[in-house]
């Protein structure tokens, strides 16, 4: 049991470390979190922005929560048929956060979307399961 939460967090990780995929700066509103698009400005954070390691740390912290309870009601559900399966070994964590903030880049309608669905809805499309 222990090595299945070690290997979820590990995979919650991944989910959010920085690339310094993105240049523009984070500013503050992007700590309401209101859109993906906040989400993905924070987790793309340059290096050299002032606000980075702020913004990395809001960033591991959302996207480790939002991971947990997206696997935790996968597991409760009722159905056979598992919603999300992480390949084995998972991604690293500059992939995966790379990963993440291209793909939802190029998805207006995902960046307009609360950060919890516009993650979710990643998570559906990369690791789905067969």
């Amino acid at each position: 049991m222990k090595s299945g939460l070690l290997k979820l967090a590990a995979v919650a990780v991944a989910i959010t470390a920085a690339s310094g995929a993105r240049a523009a700066p984070v500013t503050q509103d992007d700590f309401l979190l209101n859109t993906t698009a906040n989400l993905v400005s924070l987790c793309g954070a340059d290096k050299t922005d002032p606000l980075y390691t702020a913004a990395i740390n809001f960033c591991h912290g959302f996207t480790l929560g939002t991971y947990t309870m997206l696997r935790i009601e996968d597991a409760a559900s009722r159905s056979k048929h598992k919603a999300i399966c992480m390949p084995n070994p998972p991604p690293t964590r500059d992939q995966a956060i790379a990963a993440f903030v291209a793909w939802a880049s190029s998805r207006p309608k995902t960046l307009a979307s609360p950060p919890t669905d516009g993650l979710g809805e990643y998570l559906l499309a990369q690791y789905p399961c067969k």
